[in-house]
C-alpha cells in the first residue's frame, strides 16, 4: 500500500474505534440522539489529513453545523455556554452545553494526536486499551451493553494494529497478512462458538410477585415486580437483572402502587376506588415537603414509573415525557397517562411503556413529632376510602383480631399502634426467609398461617401481616409495592446513582393518621424504614430564632464585615470550615488530571525536543561527538536493533534498511572519520543526527 492509503486506513480505523465511546458516555447523559457526537468525534479525525489551515477549516465549519441543527439557534447557543461555564466555575455540574463543548474538544484532541503521531504503537495501544477499558467499565456498571459491540471493537484494534506494522516497518512479504488473516479468523471463530448466557427478562418481570406457573402451581419461581397479588406466599427466586438506574436523589425507596383490599390470599384493588386520583399522596397541608428530581434510565422500558415520594404528574416536554408533582394549569398533552387512586402511573394504551429516560419531580414529605402524635378522628377520608382502608375478609380467624388487641393494647395514637406492630416483629420470634415459605392452601389464611404458624416469610408477609393487624385495630391502611433504593453506585458525574434490580422489589406498609397524611412503616425484619420515614426532630423544628431553619435567611443576616481574628478563629476550630478551604473544585482536578495526561502522553517528545536542543546548541567537538554517538545507539538498542557485537557499517545498513533512508550510513562515515582518521568533526553530524533522534523517538 501507498503511503497515503495506509494513513487515510489508519486514521479511518481510529476514528472507527473513537466512535465505540458515544454510546456508552452519551447513554449516561440525557440526550435521546448520538448523531451530533458521532460527527463531533469523526470528523476531526478525518480532517487531521489535511493541512493545519483545512484542519481548523473544517473542524470549526463542522461543530457550528453540528451545533445548528441540533440546537436550531447558535447565538442563543452562546448565551447558554457562558451561563453553563459560569456554574461549572462555582462548582455546579455541567448542563447540556459544556458536556458538548467537551465532547467536540475531546474530538479535536484525538485527531490532533492521531495527525501527529502516524505511525506510531504507542497512540495504538493506548486507543485500544482505552476504549476496551471504557466500554467494559460501562458494560459493567451501567446500562449500556457491550456485549455484540466489543467483538467489533476488537476486530478493528487488530487492523489498526496492522496498518501501524505496516506503515512503521514496510515489507513486501505476505507473512503479515496471512498472520492478520489467521488472527481475525481465530477471534471470530471463538466468538461464534462461545457460550452466551441469554437474560429472561420479559418473563421475570411479568411473572414476578406471584406464581411463576399457572393459576394452580405451587408459588414458587417468583422474582422481581409484577401486578398479579392475589395469591402471595411461595419462594422468592433471586435475580440480579437491572430495572433502572436512578440518578441525583438520596437513597429512598421507589413507590409504585398501593392495593386496598385483602382477600385471605393476597390483594387486590377496591372497585370502589376505580376512578383517578386526584389528591396527590393525601399528605396533609401543613407537613413539610422537600421537593426531589431524580433521573431514571431504563434497560427496558416498562409499563409503570418508580417515584419517590408524593404521586407524580405526567406530561409531555420537548425532552419527552416529564413526571412531576404539583399542579399543572394545562391539561396533559398525552391523554393516554393517568394516575390510579392506588398511586400507580397508568398507560391506558397496552404498547405503550415508559421512555428510556425519565427526569422525575417529586415532593417528599417529612413528619414532626407532633405529627405523628396525633389522635383525631379521621374526617379526610371519605366513607368509601374508611371501607376500603379497613376492610377484612369475614373468614379472617378471630385471634388475628385477638393479636391485634393485645399488641396495641397499651397504645394510644396510630403511630403507637404502628410501632407496636413494627416492635411485635422484631422481637425474635419471626425469621426473614425468601426459600422456605410455605403457600396458604384450601381456606387458610395467608396472615394466619405466617403469624401462628410459620413465623418464616419475606416482605410480603411481614407487610401483609402488618397491615392486616393495623386495620384490625382500627387504623387506616393499604399495602405498597415498589422497590428498595438498590445497590448504591458511587458518585457518577458529580451524583450520586443507585441500581435498582429485580431483587429489590419490595413491599411496606402505609397508614393513615387525621392531620398528618399517609405514613409509610416498615414492617419487615432486617430492613430499616430510615429510607423510607422522614421526621424532623423538636430541635429542627421548634427554634425561636425563625433564621434558623432557614439557610438563605441565615446567610442574609451574617455580618460582611468580620473581624479577622474572628475568621481565623473559626478555621482553627472547624474542621469543616478548613477542609472546604483545602478542597479543589472539580474543574481544577479535572484541569490538573488533563495537563498530567498530556505530559505523559507526549513524553517522548518532549524528551526528544530536549536532547535535541540540550546537544545540537552546544559546540561539536570530539568528545560531544562520542557523547551524542553513544545516546543514538542506546535509543536505536531502545527501539530493538541488534547493537552489541555488530560494527557501525552493519549496524547502519539495517537501520537505513528499516527506515528506508540513508541518514544513518552518512551520520556513522562522519563518526568514523573524526574518530578513526582524526578530522575535525563535520557540522552536517548534527543534522543527519537530529533526523535519527527524530525517526527514533518518533
Amino acid at each position: 500500500m501507498t503511503m497515503w492509503v495506509k494513513r487515510i486506513v489508519y486514521t479511518a480505523l481510529a476514528a472507527y474505534l473513537l466512535s465505540f465511546w458515544v454510546e456508552p458516555i452519551v447513554g449516561s447523559t440525557t440526550f435521546d440522539v448520538n448523531w451530533p457526537f458521532l460527527f463531533l468525534l469523526l470528523v476531526p479525525m478525518f480532517a487531521s489529513l489535511l493541512p493545519w489551515y483545512g484542519f481548523i477549516a473544517v473542524v470549526v465549519l463542522n461543530f457550528f453545523t453540528i451545533l445548528y441543527v441540533y440546537h436550531g439557534s447558535i447565538l442563543d447557543w452562546f448565551g447558554l455556554w457562558v451561563e453553563d461555564l459560569s456554574g461549572v466555575l462555582s462548582g455546579a455540574l455541567p448542563e447540556e452545553a459544556i458536556f458538548f463543548s467537551a465532547m467536540a474538544l475531546i474530538g479535536v484532541l484525538f485527531a490532533i494526536l492521531v495527525g501527529r503521531t502516524y505511525p506510531s504503537y504507542g497512540f495504538v495501544l493506548g486507543m485500544i486499551v482505552s476504549t476496551l477499558g471504557l466500554m467494559a467499565y460501562f458494560d459493567t456498571w451501567t446500562l449500556y451493553d457491550g456485549e455484540g459491540k466489543i467483538l467489533l471493537a476488537i476486530l478493528a484494534s487488530l487492523l489498526l494494529l496492522f496498518v501501524t506494522d505496516l506503515a512503521k516497518r514496510p515489507s513486501k512479504s505476505l507473512v503479515r497478512y496471512v498472520s492478520i488473516a489467521l488472527l481475525v479468523s481465530v477471534v471470530l471463530a471463538l466468538a461464534s462458538v462461545s457460550p452466551t448466557i441469554e437474560g429472561d427478562w420479559s418473563d421475570r418481570l411479568t411473572t414476578s410477585f406471584q406464581n411463576a406457573g399457572n393459576d394452580e402451581g405451587s408459588g414458587s419461581g417468583r422474582v422481581g415486580y409484577g401486578v398479579n397479588d392475589e395469591q402471595l406466599g411461595g419462594p422468592f427466586e433471586q435475580d440480579d437483572g437491572i430495572v433502572f438506574i436512578a440518578r441525583g436523589v438520596p437513597a429512598r425507596y421507589w413507590r409504585i402502587e398501593s392495593k386496598e383490599i385483602y382477600t385471605g390470599k393476597g390483594w387486590v384493588e377496591s372497585p370502589v376506588l376505580d376512578s383517578d386520583y386526584n389528591r396527590g399522596q393525601l399528605v396533609d397541608p401543613d407537613v413539610d415537603t422537600t421537593p426531589e428530581q431524580a433521573l431514571l434510565r431504563f434497560d427496558r422500558r416498562q409499563t409503570f414509573v418508580p417515584y419517590g415520594g408524593e404521586y407524580p404528574q405526567a406530561t409531555e416536554t420537548d425532552n419527552g415525557t416529564e413526571f412531576r408533582v404539583g399542579s399543572i394549569e394545562e391539561p396533559f398533552p398525552n391523554e393516554t397517562i393517568h394516575i390510579r387512586p392506588s398511586g400507580k402511573i397508568v398507560f391506558d394504551n397496552d404498547d405503550q411503556t415508559t421512555p428510556q429516560t425519565i427526569q422525575l419531580r417529586y415532593s417528599v414529605p417529612s413528619f414532626t413529632e407532633e405529627q405523628l402524635a396525633l389522635n383525631e378522628p379521621v374526617t379526610t377520608l371519605t366513607e368509601e376510602e374508611r371501607q376500603a382502608y379497613l376492610q377484612l375478609p369475614d373468614s379472617l380467624p378471630d385471634r388475628v383480631r385477638d393479636l391485634a388487641a393485645d399488641i396495641t393494647a397499651d397504645s394510644e395514637s396510630p403511630y403507637e399502634d404502628a410501632q407496636a406492630v413494627q416492635g411485635y416483629f422484631q422481637s425474635g420470634e419471626f425469621q426473614y426467609n425468601t426459600e422456605d415459605v410455605a403457600v396458604p392452601e384450601g381456606d387458610t389464611d395467608y396472615v394466619d398461617q405466617f403469624l401462628f404458624d410459620t413465623l418464616i416469610g419475606y416482605c410480603d408477609n411481614f407487610s401483609t401481616s402488618a397491615a392486616v393487624l393495623l386495620r384490625a385495630s382500627g387504623v387506616p391502611t393499604r399495602w405498597v409495592k415498589g422497590f428498595t433504593m438498590g445497590d448504591a453506585r458511587g458518585v457518577i458525574q458529580g451524583e450520586e446513582e443507585y441500581t435498582v434490580r429485580n431483587r429489590h422489589a419490595h413491599s411496606w406498609v402505609e397508614y393513615f393518621v387525621e392531620g398528618a397524611g399517609w405514613i409509610p412503616l416498615e414492617a419487615t425484619i432486617s430492613f430499616s424504614d430510615a429510607n423510607l420515614l422522614q421526621i424532623e426532630t423538636e430541635d429542627e423544628t421548634n427554634s425561636e430564632d425563625p433564621a434558623a431553619n432557614d439557610p438563605q435567611a441565615s446567610q442574609d443576616n451574617e455580618p460582611t464585615n468580620r473581624p479577622q481574628e474572628d475568621l481565623a478563629l473559626d478555621d482553627v476550630t472547624s474542621g469543616e470550615a478548613a477542609t472546604e478551604n483545602w478542597n479543589m473544585p472539580v474543574w481544577g482536578w479535572v484541569l490538573i488530571v488533563f495537563t498530567v495526561a498530556v505530559l505523559v502522553w507526549n513524553r517522548k517528545s518532549i524528551e526528544r525536543l530536549v536532547m535535541m536542543l540540550w546537544w545540537t546548541r552546544r559546540p561539536l567537538n570530539e568528545n560531544r561527538l562520542v557523547a551524542m554517538h553513544r545516546y543514538l545507539v542506546k535509543r536505536l538498542r531502545g527501539a530493538g536493533f541488534k547493537v552489541d557485537g555488530r560494527t557501525p557499517s552493519e549496524l547502519a545498513a539495517e537501520v537505513d534498511a528499516y527506515y528506508e533512508s540513508t541518514e544513518m550510513t552518512r551520520l556513522t562515515r562522519l563518526f568514523e572519520q573524526s574518530i578513526y582518521a582524526d578530522q575535525t568533526p563535520n557540522s552536517k553530524y548534527k543534522e543527519y543526527w537530529k533526523i535519527m533522534i527524530r525517526r527514533i523517538m518518533s
